[in-house]
């Protein structure tokens, strides 16, 4: 448990890291450890020295011992695992920030007051209905280009996008700064099979989420939509965030089901003219 102790203070494992390589003197190593201070880089070379995992030679270098090249071996997975990690946090898209104007859908974060919000997300069930009303299933479920979702897919992932902004939103009310969890809009689409679900079905849910999220929102006292959240590091929310981009969700995605059903209608058309 102390090698747990000394390894888990901050920068350690970096410092052991930057050393893989044979040794450096001190600047040259806080220059590799970019952001280190000075005392801190000092503070931590004495603790691994002291733990034999360090050596500082006369020249005043540092130099992994014969435990701390060990160590470094054991260190080579973490690092590969961490490679894995990075690579999935930059695979989550960015928040949009708090005063983001729409180029798509024109809707204005600015412009978009919790009681406008409420309004919209209550006209979205009816609008969501008449976008899909007459096309046939093989339409609803076609993904008309590789990568991109069905019209079903775009519904399912509305409705869940009103429970989970639901959450979030009960989350920053009554906690202190909540960490939110990413959706993983794709992991949560393959896993929840979108495309095979009942349409009806989910528009009855995606209606009933949608009221329940207006009920929620419009219980928010003005001096609430301050208060924030955080998702990944460096994306920090307000409240009235929250309210904003669950509307978006709406009303952006009603667009792309609008789109899809345009393009499958020209698509169609195209195809008769060539029979």
């Amino acid at each position: 448990m102390a090698a747990l102790d000394l390894l888990g203070r901050r920068w350690a494992l970096r410092v052991l890291w930057e050393l893989r390589d044979g040794a450096l003197g001190f600047r040259p190593l806080q220059q590799r450890c970019g952001g280190m201070s000075s005392s801190v880089l000092q503070t931590r070379l004495i603790e691994l020295q002291q733990g034999l995992l360090v050596v500082r030679h006369h020249d005043g270098s540092y130099e992994l011992t014969r435990l701390g090249a060990d160590l470094y071996q054991a260190l080579r997975p973490l690092h590969r695992w961490s490679d894995r990690w990075a690579a999935a946090i930059d695979a989550i898209p960015p928040l949009v920030p708090e005063d983001h104007v729409c180029a798509s859908c024109s809707l204005s974060y600015p412009e978009t007051d919790i009681g406008a919000a409420a309004d919209l997300l209550g006209s979205l069930p009816a609008r969501y209905r008449r976008s899909v009303d007459g096309l046939s299933a093989a339409t609803l479920r076609r993904r008309l280009e590789p990568g991109t979702w069905s019209i079903t897919e775009y519904l399912c992932h509305v409705r869940d996008v009103f429970d989970v902004y639901a959450d979030r939103i009960n989350e920053t009310l009554t906690q202190e700064h909540p960490v939110l969890e990413p959706m993983h809009n794709d992991r949560r689409a393959e896993q929840g099979h979108y495309n095979d679900q009942d349409v009806a079905e989910v528009l009855d849910a995606l209606t009933e989420r949608a009221i329940a999220l207006k009920t929620l929102i419009m219980s928010i006292a003005p001096e609430q939509s301050h208060r924030t959240a955080t998702r990944l590091p460096g994306e920090q929310r307000t409240l009235l965030w929250l309210v904003r981009q669950a509307a978006h969700e709406g009303i952006h995605h009603l667009g792309d089901i609008e789109r899809q059903r345009v393009l499958a209608s020209d698509r169609s058309a195209a195809a008769e003219d060539r029979s």
